[in-house]
């Protein structure tokens, strides 16, 4: 075996421990992922259409759509039809929503930014420069 293959199985490691990670944070903190997900991408992210909390999650469009209808309902969330898609709606939080996204965003905000403290502005830097890379040539190659 050659150190890419090594090193294969460690990005797959890390990546997929990363993921394991948030999850169980969001478990911990009493919500499900999804919902955390789409709560950081309207709140912290700016992020407000249902196909670009999928595309870039990853998530499957029905699931997006089925945890928006679920957030629409408590109030959390308006849909507003867009002025430039008609076949697309913009995801607005409403107070209560603020409130609630703040409740799920703000701690786990709290927890990256320690975790990026210690690690240090160089490493962040190189870690963003690094994975920034292995994604763009990742997706060149597959695709």
């Amino acid at each position: 075996m050659n150190n890419y293959d090594e090193y294969i199985k460690m990005i797959n490691s890390v990546t997929n421990r990363t993921d394991y990670l948030y999850s169980k944070w969001a478990k911990n903190h009493s919500v499900s992922s999804y919902v955390s997900k789409i709560m950081y991408m309207l709140r912290a992210a700016g992020i407000n259409k249902q196909k670009e909390i999928a595309d870039i999650y990853g998530m499957p469009k029905q699931t997006v759509n089925t945890v928006i209808a679920a957030l629409h309902k408590k109030g959390y969330i308006r849909l507003i039809p867009d002025e430039k898609d008609k076949r697309s709606k913009v995801i607005e939080l409403t107070d209560e929503g603020i409130k609630y996204a703040d409740s799920i965003v703000e701690p786990l905000l709290v927890c990256e930014k320690k975790v990026l403290e210690q690690m240090g502005q160089e490493r962040v830097e190189i870690m963003i420069d690094t994975l920034t890379q292995y994604a763009d040539l990742f997706e060149k190659l597959s695709i």
